[in-house]
Order: C-alpha cells, then sequence, then structure tokens
C-alpha cells in the first residue's frame, strides 16, 4: 500500500496461488493457510488507543527491542517500526472501512466449518454460516492484555523486562481468519496501480554496470519473464525455514546444540516454501546477510499451565528451583543448560495472582477475552486431587480455541504434588526442600535473593489445595515456525554491501530484512513479527516510490 498511496505503479511477485489466500468460491469453509500470522504487533494507532491501551513512550518500546536482543540490532529499524506501527495500521483500517458495502456483500454469511473459538464460555458451532464482514469488532478482533482483575498498569514490568498491550489479534472463528481484511487491501493495491503476479518465484535481481538494481528475472507458469523497475525491488520473500542447509548453516548456536544431540541437517528438513529467496538474491547482488548470532522464533521453555507461560515457581528434574522464573525471554537459552527430563511448575490455591497479572509475551497468558478468567476457574475448580492422570484445564494463552488445553495435577499435600508429578527419593526430598526455601523468600523483606525475581510474582506455596504441572527438557534445539535473521541494511531499509555501502534500488522487508532480532524472537508485544513486516514493508514502498 506504501507504494500505490505515493501513486507509484506497482508489479507484486508471489510464488503461491490466490487460491491459497481467498476461497473465492466460498465453498471449502477452510481456514487457508496463505496468509502466516494473525496478530499484527503495533503501537499507538487509534484502534489500540479507543480500546484504551495507549498512547505509550514509543522510546521506551524501542529501548526494549534493543534489550531484548543484546543490542544486536539496527535501532534505527526498531524506531521506524515503533514509530510508523500506528499510522500504518490506522491506514490498513481506513482501506478496510471503505469496502463496507462490498464487504456486507460478500461476508456476512460465510460458510465455515471445524471452527475454533469459545465465546462468552460457549464453544462456537462447529460448522454453519458466520459473520466476517467487520473483522475490527471484538471478538473477531482481540488484543492480548491481562486480566482486568488484576488492575495492572502498563507496561508490565516482569523479570527485568516489559511488555505491553499493543496488538490486533484477527482469529475470528477458526483461527488466523485474516483472510477477510488482507483481500481488500490486495484489491486496493490492484485498483490503485499494482498488478498482482501470482504462481511467479522471483530468480535473480537484474544490475545495470554500477550494480544498481533495476529489476526481476522471474519465472511464471509460462516461462520466465523479466520486470524491469523504474524506481525498485523491494525483497519480501520472507525467511528461510524451508532451506535445512541454509538454517545449518545459519542458525549456528542452533545448530551447535542439534549437532551435540546427534542432529544433522537433514533432521532439520521441514515442509516449507520460504527457502530464502530473497536472502539468496540479495547476496548475489553484493549484499550480506546479518552476522551471528541468528536465530528463529523459539518462545517460552520450561514448564508451563494451560495458561501459558507465567513467573510461576519451576522445579527441575533433581527438584531444584533453578531460575527466575519472570525472566521469560530467558527461559529457552536457560532451560537448555539445566539437566536433561523432568520440569514442572507448581502452585497452590493463589494461582490466580500470577496468571492474571502475568507478562504478556507471546504465548503468555491472554486476557483479551476477558471471560477466559471466569472458565479458568471453572476448569481448576474440578480438578481433581489426587488424580495420577490429572484433568483437563481450558488453555489462556492464544483466542479461546476448543481444543487449547492443559493437564493440571492436583493434591491436598506438596508430598502428594511430588509424587504425582513423577519426583521419587532425593528427588522428591529436594522438591519439598526447593518450595520451603521459596516461600521463605517470598515472606522475606529482601525478596528473591536467589535469582532475583520481582516481589509481585514471589506468591508462596502455601495454601491448599497444591496445583503442578510437567514438560520436559533437554538439550537439543531444531528451528521452529520462522527464522528472523536477514539482509544488512541501513535505517531506511536499502540493502548494503559487504563493504557496507547502499546497493541502488534493493530495500528488504520482513523475514528477509536483517536488524531486527538479535538472538531471536522477542515480544514486548505479541504479533509483532508479522506488524513489523507490514510496517516496514509500507515504510520500504514509500521511500521507493519516492525514488
Amino acid at each position: 500500500c506504501g507504494a500505490v498511496d505515493e501513486g507509484a505503479t506497482v508489479a507484486g511477485v508471489e510464488m503461491q496461488p490466490w487460491s491459497s489466500y481467498v476461497d473465492e468460491e466460498g465453498t471449502s469453509g477452510t481456514n487457508l493457510a496463505g496468509w502466516y500470522g494473525e496478530d499484527i504487533g503495533h503501537v499507538n494507532s487509534q484502534f489500540l488507543i479507543d480500546r484504551g491501551f495507549g498512547p505509550y513512550n514509543t522510546g521506551e518500546i524501542t529501548a526494549e527491542f534493543c534489550k531484548r536482543a543484546g543490542g544486536r540490532v539496527n535501532p534505527g529499524l526498531l524506531r521506524n517500526y515503533v514509530q510508523q506501527s500506528g499510522p500504518m495500521f490506522d491506514r490498513y483500517k481506513e482501506i478496510y472501512d471503505s469496502y463496507a458495502d462490498e464487504r456486507k456483500k460478500n461476508d456476512s454469511a460465510v460458510y465455515m466449518k471445524d471452527t475454533m473459538v469459545v465465546i462468552d464460555g460457549e464453544p462456537v458451532a462447529d460448522e454453519g454460516a458466520f459473520d466476517m464482514s467487520n473483522m475490527f469488532e471484538y471478538p473477531l478482533c482481540n488484543t492480548q492484555a491481562a486480566w482486568s482483575g488484576a488492575n495492572v498498569e502498563y507496561p508490565i514490568s516482569c523479570g527485568g523486562y516489559k511488555t505491553w498491550p499493543c496488538n490486533a489479534q484477527f482469529y475470528g472463528y477458526q483461527g488466523n481468519n485474516i483472510e477477510y481484511v488482507h483481500k481488500y487491501i490486495v484489491k486496493h493495491t490492484q485498483e490503485n496501480g499494482a498488478d498482482w503476479l501470482f504462481e511467479t518465484t522471483g530468480i535473480v535481481l537484474t544490475q545495470n554496470e554500477n550494480g544498481d538494481v533495476t529489476g526481476l528475472i522471474a519465472q511464471g507458469k509460462d516461462g520466465y519473464i523479466q520486470l524491469n523497475a523504474a524506481k525498485g525491488v523491494v525483497l519480501a520473500a520472507g525467511d528461510f525455514i524451508g532451506d535445512p542447509a541454509m538454517c545449518w548453516a545459519l542458525l549456528n548456536e542452533g545448530m551447535e546444540w542439534g549437532e551435540r544431540s546427534g542432529a544433522t541437517a537433514d533432521d532439520w528438513t521441514q515442509t516449507g516454501f520460504r527457502v530464502g529467496a530473497a536472502h539468496k538474491m540479495g547476496c548475489w547482488a553484493g549484499g550480506m546477510i546479518e552476522p551471528s548470532p541468528r536465530g528463529w522464533m523459539g518462545l517460552g521453555g520450561g514448564a508451563s499451565g494451560p495458561w501459558g507461560t507465567t513467573p510461576m515457581l519451576m522445579i527441575n528434574s533433581e527438584g531444584k528451583r533453578f531460575c527466575n522464573e519472570g525472566a521469560i525471554p530467558q527461559l529457552t537459552q536457560v532451560c537448555l543448560r539445566q539437566p536433561h527430563g523432568l520440569c514442572t511448575w507448581v502452585s497452590d490455591a493463589n494461582w490466580k495472582k500470577i496468571v492474571g497479572a502475568a507478562p504478556l509475551d507471546h504465548g503468555a497468558p491472554n486476557f483479551g477475552m476477558d471471560d477466559y478468567m471466569v472458565q479458568l476457574e471453572a476448569d481448576m475448580a474440578k480438578v481433581e486431587l489426587g488424580n495420577p492422570e490429572g484433568t483437563e484445564v481450558v488453555g489462556a494463552n492464544l483466542a479461546e480455541r476448543k481444543m487449547m488445553k492443559g493437564t493440571v495435577f492436583g493434591a491436598n499435600t506438596l508430598e502428594e504434588l511430588a509424587t504425582l508429578l513423577g519426583y521419587e527419593g532425593d528427588a522428591a526430598a529436594e522438591f519439598l526442600k526447593s518450595i520451603e526455601h521459596y516461600n521463605e523468600l517470598c515472606k522475606s523483606s529482601n525478596g528473591d535473593i536467589d535469582f532475583g525475581k520481582d516481589a509481585a510474582y514471589m506468591i508462596p506455596i502455601e495454601t491448599p489445595p497444591f496445583y503442578g504441572g510437567k514438560g520436559q527438557l533437554s538439550h537439543s534445539s531444531s528451528p521452529m515456525m520462522v527464522t528472523l535473521s536477514g539482509l544488512v541494511t541501513d535505517e531506511t531499509q536499502n540493502v548494503l554491501t559487504t563493504d557496507w555501502k547502499p546497493i541502488k534500488g534493493l530495500y528488504a522487508a520482513g523475514n528477509c530484512l536483517g536488524g531486527r532480532y538479535g538472538f531471536g524472537y522477542s515480544t514486548p508485544m505479541a504479533g509483532n513479527s508479522v506488524g513489523m513486516a507490514m510496517t516496514h514493508g509500507w515504510l520500504a514502498g514509500q521511500t521507493a516510490a519516492k525514488l
């Protein structure tokens, strides 16, 4: 949209068919997988402000991204995202709103099956006609937030990190029903100077004798075509999760963990069409991929309840507490360095005090649908004490989905809970000793002198019934979802050569853009990978159009 709004003529090259994105016949009833991601993380849009979330200090949020990445980022790129994501989203919604009549005609009674959500405590019908004509209204669009009864102030500070309620989550009725927004954005571009070439794959960039990018050679159903660019080319072809050789060569820390556990590049093979095409084209044109560490979208770690990742007490296979559970961005790496095997979370009758006020990292409790707490309390009240199989409890770390559940074990005593969780002998004795010591820290005026967890989350575990759940730790690691390392650019997203000079006419956006994450995915707000891709794509289009 950025380029067409500036009056440019645009050719969009997309390897998938349009049918991967939109069910034009309206008969399949399925959730189309072409759109990858349903959460749009952004800051200070009028949409969020109207929901009571913001405005927030953009410099504080930019600093949080930089901190989580250990400085291995381009702060200018992150500043641009944080400051411009709100205007991007407002423009996004403005375009969507302009198609009100067409939406009403097309989307008021959409046939769907295999629905996933629960609304106001009741599962939505598995199949039927659903009104998808206003995707920006609750409950079709949710915003992750803490439980209203916790009365938290934003940003939530926990473990030395901050999180904000800054996203729009288009779950719809099936999860990822963002199709019913995006198709109108595509239509807007088509009506204003964009020609979309579906089932066409970019192969190599064209350049003049000075190295300036002048276009693209692509392959479509009828053979090769050459597209000549008067302004420039924006690479936005995603990550390289589908190329195991690239993953093995570039995801160095993960590769080392995998190799030590006996894995090879072949073990990292995944089904996927995102094979680093933009990374390769950018490097062939003289650019470079950002240096190590290079990560992927790995989240959380250890043991988490049905509510997702929270700062609850965690205990390893030896019965020992081993970290600041509130430092959620560190958990993946901390857990890799613990003994292999059992890991548990432990709480008591006061579990709600932590769950309701937990930070908002991706995969953490999501009370954007506030009736979640009502359902959680109802399910927790049904946990059968002493049942060695545990009891299923509704999940709360995404939208209210029918299949999102977790197993909770309940007991009248901590000794009984240790047995239910699988601790025996010395490990069981250490488990009890660890909880006793933890309770002492919770009550101490000095707080958590072991690992430094925030006092607000140091809730003693002494009020029955006692609850816990299981996880598994290992010393192996493999990429998942998407990789997050890309081409080195300046803050305008202009790709740089290995001599750190801009390549005229070449820009990058999305997961082929470097300088955003450093170690791996970080979430001061959920959905920022999609939000960043949309914002940087919008900005790169504007920049190229003005050349």
